[in-house]
């Protein structure tokens, strides 16, 4: 072989050797260059529920690891994992049956994965993103659909949810196919606290009206096969936003409306036949160098005494008392929420909020009790947050939950 041949050969081959190596470095670069996340959260929690129980004193961890690649042309994955870990499980009920005689902190022992998606998130595109996989959800003020991020091991969903902007300024239209929900539980236990299998529909859009408000409106069709009282097709409407007033004073609201019916089509049909309403107002008046005063109402109605509004995907924990007394939205008798909250300045990075509940139920109007809730946390430098929480409920009537006590202290390290 010519000499002149020969360098030509070996150039070739270099270039070509340099092509491969820049493509395999294509491919390694979103995975060695991702991001890894760590969440720790050590809590106690004291539940006194009166009428037989007794108190709990829960020592858990929750500790998440994740890792995500870094977006190539749009385009990454997310995995996490997550285990749950008590000191000592005969100290409390974690909510799985057979019952301890303790009462209830749903906090079991539990490892799974958490979150496993491939996520195509393209501004340039409309603002889309498509995201399939094991997922995190929460949609508005996660009153319907929401991760329950209070407890130890969070609400996740087995969904593919993808939204677009349609290249409209302030537009957004989602939509996801639910079909499994991983509960709080870890799917143990029996049918009230094992996984749902789905065949749920999301249908949510809002839109920016102006720097003031955001219409929203919505349709989540619930066909839950594992737990068919709770499907059910809710449609609704929401506004929020807020107004800078004058000098340092500032109104922010809230307002949302849906109308229920019992639902379900595929193994997960709703055995009764009702309709109910939900209706919610918020108003919070700020000051800055003081704080805010909020006032709101929330309505879970009942259908006559025989079904009231149910929301089995919320975040309830959020909604009507930091006690958990209603978590069930009243019982068939439905539910009114009559609150008033408190959330002062404070020095020394602290934020603190106050809130009282009066409640009622919807059908007949019986007074089902008040409850006194209070919240204090602060960061220690980046990466942690201590909090410290207190409820206490109180019954008015018969019909009322038993009165309780639950109190929390608790540290996060995440980065």
């Amino acid at each position: 072989m010519p000499k002149r041949t020969l360098l030509l050969a070996l150039a070739l081959v270099g270039l070509s050797a340099a092509s491969e190596a820049e493509g395999v470095d294509a491919w390694l670069e979103p995975i060695l260059q991702g991001t890894v996340k760590l969440d720790m959260r050590a809590r106690f929690e004291y539940a006194d529920i009166s009428g037989g129980p007794e108190a709990s004193h829960a020592l858990t961890l929750r500790t998440r690891l994740g890792y995500g690649t870094k977006p190539w042309q749009g385009a990454s994955v997310y995995f996490e994992a997550e285990n749950i870990a008590a000191a000592d499980t005969h100290a409390f009920f974690d909510g799985i049956p057979p019952t301890n005689g303790k009462s209830v902190v749903a906090d079991p022992n539990d490892t799974e994965v958490n979150q496993a998606y491939l996520l195509v998130d393209r501004e340039d595109f409309g603002r889309s993103m498509a995201r399939i996989g094991r997922q995190r959800l929460v949609l508005d003020d996660a009153r319907f659909i929401g991760n329950v991020g209070w407890r130890q091991n969070e609400q996740t969903y087995d969904a593919a949810f993808a939204g677009t902007g349609l290249g409209i300024d302030g537009l957004t239209v989602q939509y996801g196919y639910v079909l499994d929900v991983n509960r709080i539980f870890g799917n143990q236990g029996n049918a009230a606290t094992r996984d749902f299998e789905s065949n749920s529909h999301l249908v949510r859009v809002a839109y920016e009206v102006a720097p003031w408000l955001e219409a929203t409106t919505f349709a989540y069709l619930l066909d839950l096969r594992d737990s068919p009282l709770n499907s059910a097709n809710t449609v609704g409407a929401r506004a929020t936003g807020g107004l800078s007033l004058c000098d340092d004073w500032s109104l922010d609201y809230q307002a949302s409306y849906a109308y229920q019916v019992d639902g379900g089509t595929s193994g997960g049909d709703n055995p009764l036949d009702y309709e109910a309403h939900y209706a919610l107002v918020d108003l919070a008046l700020g000051f800055a160098p003081v704080g805010t005063l909020g006032a709101g109402y929330e309505l879970l109605g009942s259908d006559d005494g025989n079904a009231q509004f149910t929301t089995p995907l919320a975040t309830a924990h959020k909604f009507n008392g930091w006690a958990d007394a209603f978590l069930n939205n009243g019982g068939p008798r439905g539910l009114q929420d009559l609150y008033l909250y408190a959330s002062p300045k404070l020095p020394w990075k602290l934020k603190g909020k106050l809130v009282f509940h009066q409640f009622f139920s919807h059908d007949g109007g019986n007074d089902f009790g008040r409850e006194l809730d209070a919240v204090l946390s602060r960061p220690l430098g980046k990466y942690v947050t201590v909090l410290t929480k207190f409820a206490w409920y109180e019954g008015q009537s018969s019909f009322s939950p038993a009165d309780r006590v639950r109190a929390w202290l608790q540290v996060t390290l995440a980065f």
